[in-house]
C-alpha cells in the first residue's frame, strides 16, 4: 500500500529514495504525510486500475514535497504493469542508492 510507503519515508531517515505503487486507495489524512516525503521518488500509476482513484493518485503525486518525483502512467488495470516497469525502477534506484 502506498499508503504505508508513505508513513516509512516520513519516519524513517535511513531511506534515501523510494519507489510507490499508487495501487490502493489512500484517505485524505495522507496528504500531509505525502507533503513531508522529500527523498527522490518514483510512483507507478497503473492508469485503468479498478481499484485505485485516478485522480486522488495524481493529487497525491502533486501533494509529495519531493523536488525529484516522476510519475510512470500505463494503461492497463492494476496487474497490467509492463515488465519494463521493472527495468526502469532498477536504474531509479541505481541513480540513488550508491
Amino acid at each position: 500500500m502506498i499508503a504505508i510507503g508513505i508513513r516509512l519515508a516520513v519516519v524513517e531517515p535511513r531511506i534515501p529514495a523510494a519507489l510507490l505503487f499508487a495501487g490502493s486507495f489512500v484517505p485524505r489524512t495522507m496528504f500531509e504525510g505525502a507533503r513531508r516525503v522529500t527523498i527522490p521518488l518514483q510512483v507507478l500509476l497503473q492508469w485503468d486500475d479498478e481499484g485505485n482513484d485516478r485522480q486522488l493518485a495524481l493529487d497525491l503525486f502533486d501533494a509529495f514535497g519531493s523536488e525529484e518525483k516522476t510519475l510512470h502512467a500505463n494503461m492497463g488495470g492494476h496487474t497490467g504493469v509492463p515488465r519494463f516497469e521493472g527495468d526502469d525502477g532498477n536504474r531509479f534506484f541505481a541513480r540513488h542508492l550508491k
